[in-house]
């Protein structure tokens, strides 16, 4: 009986499988074929980083009818993914909703950032991904290597002196925490644009604050694996599940509502309906891998409610810090304009995080707006229909006012 069970789950995984291709192709794509499909130029570049990660670098030069030889000046804007995410996170979406596209077509020479560990920065110049030193890593060494490292490589392919800093989730913690540990890339950087903006982690709500309550609870466990076993994947790609067991959304009766609870459950209750039909592109694509270090250091802010680096253990803190205790970033390093997007619906980035740690720690005189987005949870930034309207459309106007012969299209 339970072998005939396991075929009938098989089949019906090849069957969802095989009916996906016709109604999703998107779903069978990589993210170089999403950005062509649509009729996008791509291009796929690769950054070596001073610790031996090779991350990839995907570029949009400019929008599907642009004129290629045109004088006007395309500024170079960088978009950084959240925790797993991937570039794939800005491509999701037909061209009107869909961030990478919209900012291609507004004028802009448009960059996609992979941090290590995703799906398409999984190579090292020594280490191979099954090897647990590959994964030892979390935000500060992201925010120490690969950051700077794509910053360099994207003004050198634009040929600028400054790039835009899109980031969304973790992106924007990965842009507070470069330019606070490299303060010599406020000069490279000409504005944060930060997309349900993180700090801590500390004030968030939902499941996920269930998880950093765990995590508390369970620290000794944590710490003997994170010490004794390292550090492995977590969060990857397996589209040949997702896939076909997300179309359950859209064939079981009520389907599409119990997928679309469950969502807005993880990361707040949007007043805008995913569109369930594209579910199975959306986790054909996302989540895109991280390290379970990283994902320990984010228990470790959120529990502290503090912005610090990794805590390791006392040597390993004397060796890497000088003391035994890590030290705190110091966001009053930042020097560059910062723009807040912030959803009132979102779970994660809440406006008690905002309160209590990011605007404690940045220097007034460098947030330049806070743009409340009434309805919008924590995905709506990179998925909702009316993202144009409420987020891509006002960054390409804040840009356009301060850059001079900038191109229309």
């Amino acid at each position: 009986m339970m072998y005939l069970l396991q075929l009938v789950v098989v089949l019906a995984l090849f069957h969802f499988s095989s009916a996906d291709v016709v109604a999703d192709p998107e779903a069978y794509m990589t993210a170089i074929d999403l950005i062509k499909y649509w009729g996008y130029p791509a291009e796929e570049h690769e950054v070596h980083t001073a610790d031996g990660y090779i991350l990839n670098l995907f570029r949009i030069p400019h929008g599907r009818r642009s004129r290629t030889n045109s004088s006007c000046r395309r500024p170079a804007i960088l978009l950084v993914h959240g925790m797993a995410g991937g570039a794939s996170e800005f491509l999701l979406n037909p061209p009107p909703s869909c961030p990478a596209f919209l900012l291609a077509d507004a004028g802009f020479d448009v960059f996609l950032m992979n941090h290590r560990g995703t799906t398409y920065s999984k190579r090292h110049e020594s280490l191979k991904e099954w090897d647990n030193k590959y994964w030892q890593w979390t935000l500060d060494e992201m925010a120490r290597y690969d950051s700077p490292a794509v910053i360099d490589r994207v003004l050198e392919i634009s040929g600028e002196k400054g790039v835009y800093w899109v980031g969304h989730s973790q992106g924007t913690a990965m842009g507070y925490m470069t330019l606070a540990d490299s303060p010599e890339y406020n000069s490279k950087v000409k504005g944060l644009f930060q997309l349900a903006p993180q700090g801590s982690g500390g004030y968030t709500t939902g499941i996920i604050r269930a998880a950093f309550w765990l995590y508390e609870t369970a620290k000794p466990v944590v710490d003997f694996y994170r010490i004794a076993l390292g550090s492995h994947e977590v969060s990857f790609q397996f589209p040949l599940v997702y896939r076909p067991l997300v179309r359950l959304c859209n064939i079981i009766p009520g389907g599409d509502q119990i997928c679309d609870y469950a969502t807005h459950y993880l990361f707040g209750p949007s007043s805008r309906t995913l569109n369930i039909t594209r579910a199975p592109v959306y986790l054909s694509h996302i989540p895109s891998g991280t390290s379970t270090w990283n994902a320990l250091h984010w228990a470790q802010l959120a529990v502290r409610r503090t912005v610090e680096h990794m805590d390791h253990n006392p040597a390993e803190n004397v060796r890497r810090y000088g003391s035994e205790t890590p030290p705190r970033y110091n966001y009053s390093r930042i020097d560059v304009p910062i723009y807040h997007f912030l959803g009132d619906a979102d779970y994660l980035g809440t406006k008690a995080e905002m309160d209590n740690v990011l605007l404690k720690m940045l220097r007034k005189e460098v947030v330049k707006e806070l743009i409340i987005i009434p309805g919008y949870n924590h995905i709506d930034y990179v998925v909702a229909d009316d993202c144009a309207e409420m987020v891509f459309n006002p960054i390409a106007t804040i840009v356009r006012n301060q850059e001079s012969g900038m191109c229309e299209h």
